[in-house]
């Protein structure tokens, strides 16, 4: 009974631990305003991550007129957040990325977002970052076209 005890205490400070690292969480919605479906294209090591942790995990296709959402918090540090996206449809694609960084300006913290939205072949790409909290929490949105 001490043994499982003992497991359970490290299994929860392991995991406070891991929340104290953890930068604030993003939302993001995806939308296919298009009128033929695109496909989820993982190009580089940020793309790939952000697939990687995103919960739900982004959609491999998304059809016209549909819309996805997940959420991604990487674990690296409370100051930064980011989520790389990348669709594309014949030769049109959308490379999106929205990320939190909180920037030291004369000794004091202060948070930044950014956002992109890089078109390629006759693509129409839009980032919006909004609903910011107390807590840094961020919503983004990306819509292709």
């Amino acid at each position: 009974m001490k043994n499982c005890m003992r497991i359970l205490s490290a299994t929860a400070v392991m995991l406070a631990a891991a929340a104290a690292l953890a930068g604030p969480p993003v939302e993001v919605t995806f939308r296919n305003l298009g009128t033929e479906s695109v496909k989820l294209q993982l190009t580089n090591a940020n793309e790939t991550s952000t697939y990687q942790i995103a919960n739900p995990k982004p959609h491999d296709e998304v059809k016209p007129g549909e819309s996805i959402r997940f959420t991604v918090q990487r674990l690296v540090s409370p100051d930064t957040n980011g989520a790389m996206l990348r669709y594309s449809q014949g030769r049109k694609s959308c490379a999106f990325s929205t990320t939190f960084v909180m920037m030291m300006s004369g000794g004091i913290k202060q948070p930044k977002w950014n956002k992109a939205a890089t078109p390629a072949g006759g693509a129409t790409c839009t980032a919006v970052n909004s609903g910011f909290s107390s807590n840094y929490a961020w919503k983004a949105e990306f819509t292709m076209k």
